[in-house]
């Protein structure tokens, strides 16, 4: 797991956390507009680094890492911590923690826990499995979630980079731990101002994510982006995503 450092002179931070089997990298373009002002940290999950090997392990064990290499570093206050599909699930369980303070975040089709059924968790668990082993060897397959005409060529590039080098163990705890990653009862009253985005296209896929958010903490600002898919803003928009970023913060 690495944490990648841009404009670290600047005062305001900003933590990114990428989406499953995907890069850092993926947000490259929009660490490049940020840092001019910001110091922008964008974190490498296990199983997810191109340069170094290591497994997935947990949602909880991600979000509890990366507060410590935070704490490590003297940064007690994030002023935006953004996190896209998976990495909104690791953002839900920072918060939770209670460590550092977020003035303001960002989930971005974030995941929230299912807990299935056994039945159904185990037939799901088996399904996603099977399809990345064959986007492994058929790569074309990821135009299947990312397609061409929406996404740039060198962003599918680089998720199929990362699933390439995903070993299966890796494969198997990360959609283990999206469905089954565990929040407190009761989420803490904080004064963090949350929002959660989510694109046009991809208004059936996050109806049980909305839902819970709307159940589990109060006050949550919902935005839909017109016009986009899961993921399509911030690595096809990176100017209008930049400038949404400055004017929240």
């Amino acid at each position: 797991m690495t944490f990648h450092e841009f404009g670290k002179g600047n005062d305001k931070v900003i933590v990114m956390l990428h989406g499953a089997c995907m890069s850092w990298k993926n947000f490259k373009e929009n660490i490049r507009l940020l840092k001019k002002d910001y110091h922008v940290i964008a974190v490498a999950a296990p199983g997810h680094d191109l340069y170094m090997f290591d497994e997935f392990t947990t949602i909880e064990n991600i979000a509890k890492r990366t507060l410590d290499w935070l704490l490590e570093q003297g940064i007690e206050e994030v002023d935006l911590l953004y996190g896209f599909s998976m990495g909104g699930g690791v953002a839900l369980r920072m918060l939770a923690y209670e460590r550092v303070h977020f003035k303001h975040v960002i989930l971005d089709g974030g995941i929230t826990p299912k807990f299935y059924p056994k039945l159904v968790a185990d037939a799901k668990l088996w399904i996603n499995c099977r399809f990345k082993d064959l986007e492994k060897r058929h790569k074309k397959l990821i135009n299947l979630v990312y397609p061409p005409d929406e996404f740039d060529e060198a962003q599918v590039k680089l998720m199929n980079g990362v699933i390439s080098c995903m070993s299966d163990e890796s494969i198997r705890s990360l959609y283990k731990s999206m469905d089954e990653f565990r929040l407190p009862e009761h989420f803490p009253k904080l004064d963090t101002s949350i929002e959660y985005w989510y694109g046009q296209g991809e208004i059936r896929y996050r109806r049980a994510d909305i839902a819970y958010i709307k159940r589990y903490i109060d006050g949550v600002r919902f935005r839909q982006i017109p016009g986009m898919d899961h993921g399509e803003y911030v690595m096809g928009y990176p100017k209008q995503f930049a400038r949404q970023i400055r004017g929240i913060i």
